[in-house]
């Protein structure tokens, strides 16, 4: 059996982590990346992927507008012909914030106070009735270009600056209520099982990402967060995914589904190598 692992950077420790699991199967793991990848119309197969059996998405990888859509066509080309997980539909639900959320508020989930406008006007009245708000790129990642405001007379005229700049780079502001916290739980879902959980501490500021220095450290869910969990996974049709949950004066809410996401914390944090739960599903897929 060969299974292909699309990513980008090939020294990524959740990309070494795969190539280990499927060798421990005795599957010859094929690493692939997409913008290395020529493809012609009319070609019977896109190249180096003829005899693959299945594929795991490590990463997609950012990049300009045309060049994400390839890399998205590609996939949708091999998942018309193998199974590929996480499907690129999936990983494009998940990375659309506000698709997601609308997903995963249908399914009866609970998700944070959220809004997205073209209008600054707006933007100013709901940092004024919700009192603080973080702006976020719908396409983030890694807690990249998120700003926090809050709503104070004297900062009114800074404010609106701030705002209308965002609104000049983006052309839409994903607006949604900030929520207290110095932690949040990131959830490693695969298949309908939670494989592993870890609280993300802010080691500095109130942005809990592990890239930009949040500290993983072990978490225990209960029974609720799990299933929501699983069922968020499940909206987004992501066959697995690391599930963001931040804690409540009423509960939980989830923040938001990945679609790509790194083991590495998990590992650090509890020694749950999730790549292993990943392989066997995967494999379990694979074409005959």
């Amino acid at each position: 059996m060969k299974i292909g692992i699309i990513v980008t950077d090939q020294g990524d420790w959740t990309a070494l982590a795969l190539v280990r699991s499927i060798k421990k199967i005795g599957a010859t793991p094929i690493l692939l990346r997409l913008d290395e990848i020529t493809a012609c119309v009319g070609s019977p197969n896109i190249p180096g992927t003829c005899d693959i059996d299945a594929v795991i998405v490590r990463d997609v990888g950012a990049g300009a507008f045309e060049q994400v859509s390839f890399k998205f066509d590609l996939l949708k080309i091999l998942a018309s012909d193998i199974p590929v997980i996480n499907t690129p539909e999936a990983i494009r639900n998940a990375a659309n914030k506000y698709y997601s959320l609308h997903l995963l508020q249908k399914s009866g989930l609970p998700v944070p106070k959220t809004a997205v406008t073209c209008d600054p006007d707006v933007a100013i009245k709901i940092l004024d009735d919700w009192g603080e708000i973080v702006i976020k790129p719908i396409f983030g990642y890694k807690g990249i270009g998120i700003t926090r405001f809050r709503s104070d007379p004297e900062r009114s005229i800074q404010n609106r600056d701030s705002i209308d700049k965002i609104l000049a780079e983006r052309g839409v502001l994903y607006i949604q209520e900030f929520i207290p916290m110095n932690r949040d739980m990131r959830v490693f879902v695969v298949g309908k099982t939670v494989a592993g959980s870890i609280y993300r501490y802010a080691e500095t500021g109130w942005i809990t990402n592990l890239s930009q220095n949040g500290r993983p450290l072990p978490c225990v869910l209960n029974q609720s967060q799990k299933e929501a969990s699983v069922l968020a996974a499940e909206a987004v049709g992501a066959t697995f995914a690391g599930v963001d949950l931040a804690e409540t004066k009423d509960g939980f809410v989830i923040l938001e589904v990945n679609g790509t996401p790194s083991g590495k914390g998990i590992f650090d944090a509890c020694g749950v190598d999730v790549t292993k739960n990943i392989v066997e599903l995967c494999s379990t897929m694979a074409r005959r």
